[in-house]
């Protein structure tokens, strides 16, 4: 039977809409594997036969985009994939290594995926050490954000090296989300017209929330919980160019863990005073040390029990970013501050405020509205929305194995947007905190000063912490 096509949300159908020649609003997740020791088939002949065996079972791997009758953008399932248009090989160089990857992974990213089936992709990378391989997988934003994404991956992995031969098996069935709610199945005709009856009440509520919101954002303001659009212009906070650069690199769980409890932090607290700290030091590189602080914005998960795994659910907080102070326990503690004021703001006012806004948004004019911006260079003319995006997702906390292969990292990156050319992803996995940076390759003039410098502050921040007395002995 043929499936009735599904509209996009509001917010997955500004994902959509907004994507320009520069601006290619997908998300990437890099797996490092290494081999499993017996003697077997061609690894990428394993890496197509997964695929090939679990990809149905991820529905939103399933769709395509298409166009209602009255123009509204929605998914249509599509009943012929071809596997070979969205799973593509690819050698590294002699040596191969974590940067040779990066530059696989940043020339992947460069480039948009294409409308005319689902929007997807994965490459398989060898020729990265010698008992590893590597994924490199692509997915557009108006499909999955990062919460989602990585319940659809969930799909393709094992909880063991050799599992039992079982119907759908995988680290989680990718039809329920982590509260075991069931996925929406594709909604009927009498849903498509109470949808089209209701929008009109929730535009209206959209409005409502918008104007409300900006209000209490503006007499909230203080130097640790910045407005968006208040942060000093940096190098990066240019229009976008389609090349983008990346760097990978990990830090020691247990080293971030102890930061963070030794100060009383989160240690989502400590990621973003990390990257605090290395923007310092690139902005001292580059001669463009700021006198305050900077704006990063930070995703944030409003997934509910009943909304399924697939699109968006998210909106964002505003941190200021500490660059302008020397030390890092200062940085630390102001970080502390600004995230506790960013969540009580959010709390109040941010909560459904980017739903609202994509609610408010005329769809049919978003596409090319975006695009005569973009080619007319608006964002070296408006204040960027904010410096940095800064994300950190909660990876999978027991290992994972993929057709026998041990999964050993997940360097994950989202996009960048016009006038914010920079983007910082963390992920825990294992005894790992993986990082991904992406950027405009004509914005940042050697990404793997990030990588470098996130190692450089992470032992400073080791290092300021208290040392442990030791305790005398007396003598009798």
């Amino acid at each position: 039977m043929t499936s009735i096509p599904r509209s996009l949300s509001d917010l997955d159908a500004l994902f959509y809409s907004a994507e320009t020649p520069a601006q290619h609003l997908h998300v990437l997740a890099t797996l490092v594997l290494k081999r499993a020791s017996v003697e077997r088939v061609s690894d990428y002949e394993l890496f197509q036969s997964r695929v090939a065996e679990r990809f149905r079972l991820v529905e939103p791997l399933r769709r395509r985009p298409g166009r209602s009758a009255t123009g509204r953008a929605t998914w249509i399932e599509d009943p012929e994939i071809f596997l070979e248009q969205h799973l593509h090989h690819v050698v590294l160089p002699e040596g191969g290594g974590l940067d040779a990857l990066a530059e696989t992974a940043a020339e992947i990213a460069s480039h948009p995926l294409s409308r005319d089936r689902p929007m997807w992709e994965a490459w398989f990378v060898e020729g990265f050490e010698k008992d590893h391989t590597a994924v490199v997988t692509k997915i557009h934003h108006s499909v999955f954000d990062g919460i989602s994404g990585i319940f659809a991956l969930a799909a393709f992995f094992d909880l063991e090296a050799h599992p039992e031969a079982r119907s759908g098996g995988g680290a989680g069935d990718p039809a329920e989300h982590s509260s075991g709610t069931s996925v929406r199945s594709w909604p009927d005709l009498g849903a498509v017209a109470g949808g089209l009856v209701r929008r009109p009440v929730s535009v209206a509520k959209a409005m409502t929330r918008f104007s409300s919101s900006g209000v209490r954002l503006a007499l909230s303001r203080r130097e640790t919980t910045p407005l968006p659009c208040t942060g000093p212009r940096m190098s990066y906070n240019r229009a976008l160019t389609p090349r983008r650069s990346v760097g990978f690199t990990s830090l020691k769980l247990e080293d971030v863990k102890r930061v963070a409890h030794s100060s009383g932090a989160s240690v989502n607290d400590v990621v973003v005073a990390l990257c605090a700290g290395v923007l310092r030091r690139y902005a001292i590189q580059c001669d463009e040390l700021p006198t305050r602080p900077l704006v990063a914005a930070i995703p944030v998960s409003e997934r509910k029990r009943d909304d399924g795994p697939a699109g968006n659910a998210l909106s964002f907080m505003f941190y200021a970013l500490p660059v302008h102070l020397p030390a890092v326990s200062e940085r630390l503690a102001f970080v502390k501050r600004s995230a506790s004021e960013a969540k009580s703001l959010h709390t109040k006012t941010g909560e459904g405020l980017l739903a609202s806004v994509a609610a408010l948004a005329p769809k049919a004019a978003i596409g090319p509205a975006m695009r005569i911006m973009s080619s007319r260079g608006a964002a070296n003319v408006f204040p960027p929305v904010a410096n940095v995006l800064i994300s950190n997702i909660r990876g999978p906390q027991v290992p994972l194995y993929v057709a026998g292969a041990t999964l050993c990292s997940i360097f994950p990156m989202g996009p960048v947007i016009d006038g914010v050319g920079l983007g910082i992803t963390a992920m825990s996995y294992g005894d790992e905190m993986s990082f991904g940076f992406i950027a405009c390759a004509d914005l940042v003039r050697d990404i793997r000063d990030f990588s470098l410098g996130l190692h450089v502050e992470m032992a400073a921040m080791l290092d300021a912490l208290p040392r442990p007395r030791r305790s005398r002995s007396r003598s009798t």
